[in-house]
């Protein structure tokens, strides 16, 4: 009698086999391009085994979401261990988004198209919770970095909380890398010098809440240096 069944690790290489076919959809026609009917089409595979591993596109999209998380996670979980005060780590931190951001556009992207209503609406639950626990696992090591720097008086203001100091500097984050991918183009962009862009922002950010040392006591152009080097060292992680 014929064997239907399929093991977990089958049915793992089958999603990460589909996922890969998404992944590269995305990548030369985008979000909106994504549908079951074209990775079925794609793949060896029926629709309807497509869909016994995800229940739509917007579960697929979720799920590299959780590909993208899973290289920023990765990338963060070496920044303790970077040799350097909070503010150096702060910045290790920063120079780990932008790698990543850089490396895996399409990811980065998938990462806050995901957040849609619409996606979230018709995503697998089990899939909602390790979204939920991979964001929570990356704020903690941010969080972290910004309390040694309470803890330490690098940062002497106690009016703001940790989560604040955290968002405003993902925010500034985020914004500096979404824009040098998406908008070089805009005058706003194309007059500025893009390599040291992020590190001139996440400064002024840094400098504005009173992190010590601030940018014009310190030599922040080798620690940039040191922090590249200290990531190129690194072996890299790879999921596509």
């Amino acid at each position: 009698m014929a064997r239907t069944e399929r093991t977990p690790e089958e049915v793992a290489a089958r999603e990460y086999e589909l996922l890969n076919i998404a992944y590269d959809i995305i990548k030369i026609d985008g979000v909106s391009a994504l549908t079951m009917d074209r990775v079925a089409s794609a793949s060896p595979y029926s629709k309807g085994t497509v869909y016994k591993d995800f229940s739509g596109k917007e579960d697929m999209l979720t799920a590299l979401c959780l590909r993208g998380l899973d290289i920023q996670l990765a990338l963060y979980q070496r920044v303790p261990d970077f040799p350097g005060s909070s503010r150096e780590k702060a910045l290790a931190l920063f120079y780990a988004y932008q790698h990543y951001a850089k490396k895996y556009p399409v990811l980065f992207r998938c990462v806050l198209d995901g957040l849609s209503s619409s996606v979230l609406e018709k995503t697998q639950e089990h899939r909602l919770v390790a979204r939920a626990t991979k964001e929570r696992e990356i704020a903690a090591i941010c969080d972290r970095v910004v309390a040694e720097a309470l803890v330490n008086g690098d940062i002497s203001t106690s009016t703001y909380t940790v989560a604040q100091l955290t968002f405003a500097n993902w925010a500034m984050g985020f914004g500096t890398a979404a824009l040098q991918m998406a908008a070089q183009k805009a005058f706003s962009v194309s007059r500025i010098e893009l390599d040291s862009t992020l590190l001139l922002n996440a400064s002024l950010v840094m400098d504005g809440i009173g992190w010590q040392p601030l940018y014009s006591e310190y030599d922040y152009q080798s620690v940039w240096v040191k922090i590249k080097e200290y990531f190129e060292g690194l072996p890299e992680y790879q999921v596509i």
